[in-house]
């Protein structure tokens, strides 16, 4: 595994979303690569303080929307989206 793969991959590995044999190789390769060990901690830090800090609650009127669209959704489609959203 060479560090392009690494790096295209980085996002999927912190959040968990590699097979674990895949997963395994990555991290493999970030035990031995401090380059792609280094820009693997910056993208774990920055997630974590978007996490901690970006956690406003969406407004009631889009949640409702949102709702809404879902619901049309399972009933199989709806009008135009301007109705729906």
């Amino acid at each position: 595994m060479d560090c392009d793969e690494v790096l295209s991959e980085i996002e999927h590995y912190l959040h968990g979303e590699l097979a674990p044999d895949r997963a395994r190789h990555l991290a493999e390769h970030l035990s031995a690569c401090s380059p792609c060990f280094d820009r693997a901690e910056f993208q774990r830090k920055f997630k974590d303080i978007v996490r901690t800090k970006c956690h406003s609650a969406a407004p009631e009127h889009l949640l409702v929307r949102v709702r809404m669209a879902i619901r049309s959704e399972r009933r199989g489609g709806a009008g135009p989206p301007d109705q729906i959203l």
